[in-house]
């Protein structure tokens, strides 16, 4: 049976070795400030919802596993337009206090390592979300915002013919971003 969630701060520091034993629920929304890492690839003031429970398995280990949620505004690299996405995903993770338990138990299963007893809920979900930030966030292929991936052809790409611009100078590709610029 698990337990229900617990009312703990946001920022405090988990005995995880406890709440495995006791088949604690954790819920939090965190913010940008606790996932420093994340917060880099977000352009808004997103909130990541997480709810975890910790269990212990046969071997006595300690682990945690639950959901996280956050809907955040990133710039796709494709069309540098900043649009909203959904971040969703599950976590199940052992819990480990040393290297050498990791090394141990990461060949078939997902570690992570808190020093001492101590687990701080952005580290269980950090890594997650950013393995969740999608390559592209355009979905229409071709995507109508992207910028244009050819360049054009002869005199179209000058503003005039000039005397002094060799036969190999016409298509420029840098033309574009001249372009662009104005």
């Amino acid at each position: 049976m698990i337990a229900p969630a617990m009312k703990t701060r946001q920022d405090e520091a988990l005995r995880y070795v406890e709440l495995a034993r006791q088949g604690a629920r954790v819920e939090r929304s965190l913010v940008r400030e606790d996932l420093p890492r994340w917060s880099q690839l977000v352009n808004s003031e997103a909130t990541v919802n997480v709810a975890f429970e910790f269990y212990r398995d046969d071997h006595g280990l300690s682990w945690v596993k639950g959901e996280f949620e956050a809907c955040a505004a990133l710039q796709c690299t494709r069309c540098s337009e900043v649009l909203e996405h959904a971040f969703t995903g599950q976590v199940k993770v052992c819990i480990v206090s040393t290297e050498e338990q990791a090394s141990e138990l990461a060949g078939d299963r997902d570690v992570l390592i808190a020093p001492g007893d101590l687990v701080v809920v952005a580290d269980i979900v950090e890594d997650e979300l950013l393995l969740a930030v999608p390559e592209r966030l355009c979905v229409a292929d071709p995507c109508q915002r992207a910028l244009p991936q050819r360049y054009p052809a002869g005199e179209q790409a000058h503003a005039g013919p000039s005397p002094h611009r060799k036969e190999s100078d016409r298509n420029n590709p840098f033309d574009v971003l001249a372009a662009l610029k104005r």
